[in-house]
């Protein structure tokens, strides 16, 4: 992850691999800018402490990471979709699924294509559940059909 947005998260000893909160119920991102994907399918790993959440996002090379210290998501905070959105390239496609994340504490999920006023409601789906502290979880993008799928343990 080199990219750490928000002023509630730090590299965990120094490894780029491994981010952790700073702070209790504040939001904050870790992101791989470097590892742009466009096909195909990608699976990342994630050893849970607390309950964070997990997701994953559009490439965004020109986003400047300084301007957002306070609270930060890609979800949940409608006033900044203006700011996501002008990041919009060509590599996008035409998809409308932009922002999507995971909530480890019960398993729901929510979306965004960053062009409503109010993001969407946390949504319960097949096979859903909760983690805990210990647990690992695994995320696989498949790009080619379209599909993020959730793997515990």
């Amino acid at each position: 992850f080199d990219v750490l947005i928000g002023g509630y998260i730090e590299h965990r000893n120094g490894d780029k691999t491994a981010v952790c909160a700073t702070g209790d119920l504040m939001c904050s991102t870790a992101i791989s800018s470097s590892y742009v994907m466009k096909s195909g399918a990608h699976y990342a790993e994630f050893l849970i402490t607390g309950e964070p959440y997990i997701g994953i996002v559009r490439p965004m090379p020109g986003l400047d990471a300084a301007t957002y210290q306070g609270d930060f998501s890609f979800i949940g905070d409608p006033d900044l979709f203006p700011d996501f959105l002008a990041q919009r390239s060509k590599n996008w496609g035409h998809g409308n699924v932009h922002a999507c994340e995971y909530f480890c504490g019960d398993g729901d999920m929510r979306w965004t294509d960053w062009d409503r006023r109010y993001d969407a409601d946390w949504e319960r789906w097949e096979g859903m559940e909760n983690c805990r502290t210990g647990d690992t979880v695994g995320m696989l993008l498949n790009l080619d059909d379209g599909t993020l799928s959730v793997y515990k343990n």
